[in-house]
């Protein structure tokens, strides 16, 4: 499986649009689907948010290895129990939290 392909079924699994997704990163919906079409390749940077939006690691995008999530706003996105109202509020909760 592709780094594309990875990108496309986790934003999947967490119910988010391509729109979602690009909204998040101030870029095009067309930008995400050239990623998960394989036609782009995203930066490592990019790929480093990809993976913190998704919930993942880099290294589950690079190579399909489930990794440990370490930080608390990954692990909220990447719990699939929780709808995606829920964890947007989470989300905005931890980040007053801590001043992100």
């Amino acid at each position: 499986m592709t780094v594309g392909r990875r990108i496309r079924d986790r934003r999947q699994e967490l119910q988010l649009t391509q729109e979602d997704l690009a909204r998040a990163f101030g870029m095009t919906p067309q930008h995400i689907s050239a990623i998960e079409q394989e036609k782009r390749n995203p930066s490592l940077a990019l790929l480093a948010r990809l993976a913190e939006e998704l919930g993942v690691t880099v290294d589950y995008l690079n190579t399909g290895r489930e990794g440990v999530i370490v930080d608390t706003i990954p692990a909220i996105k990447a719990d699939k129990r929780l709808s995606l109202r829920a964890k947007k509020a989470l989300v905005s909760l931890v980040e007053e939290l801590y001043g992100r």
